[in-house]
């Protein structure tokens, strides 16, 4: 009973922050007024202190690293410090596909990620990771917040 009970609340818990994001984004907040809705194909790359892209792929430190997008047609973008959702760029299986983000753009050529998915044969595809023992999904590596097991990566055609 008290494995139910932690799972339930566990679920509850996960499940507030993305009825935040939309209480906020809904309510007029001066931070996303300025942003515009982007989608950028391209690949996640480390950068360095200055903010240059890292060419060895040996120099990306997973840790303490800041990442930026390489787009297809060559930009460079950095995302807002604040960003959370960057933490998938930690999985160095993620940094090696091609990806398509739908982000804001603010300015400043910075993004703020909406939706990360991977492009394989010309098809779009689900980034996510997953428990099968608690049945938690996360957009994020790491443990399972319920019952501390590594979530599993996952690659699901976009439906």
């Amino acid at each position: 009973m008290s494995r139910f009970l932690i799972s339930l609340f566990t679920m509850l818990v996960c499940a507030m922050p993305a009825s935040v994001l939309a209480v906020t984004l809904g309510s007029g907040n001066p931070h996303f007024q300025n942003a515009s809705l982007a989608i950028v194909r391209g690949r996640a790359v480390c950068l360095d202190s200055a903010g240059r892209e890292v060419q060895s792929p040996f120099g990306c430190n997973e840790t303490g690293s800041r990442f930026g997008f390489a787009s297809q047609d060559g930009k460079l973008y950095k995302f807002l410090p604040t960003d959370t959702m960057t933490t998938v760029f930690t999985d160095s299986r993620v940094r090696q596909r091609q990806l398509q983000l739908t982000a804001r753009l603010h300015s400043g050529d910075q993004l703020e990620i909406i939706k990360v998915q991977s492009i394989k044969e010309g098809k779009l595809y689900d980034i996510y990771y997953f428990c099968d023992v608690c049945t938690i999904t996360s957009y994020t590596p790491g443990l399972c917040p319920c019952c501390r097991n590594e979530m599993e990566f996952r690659e699901t055609p976009q439906q």
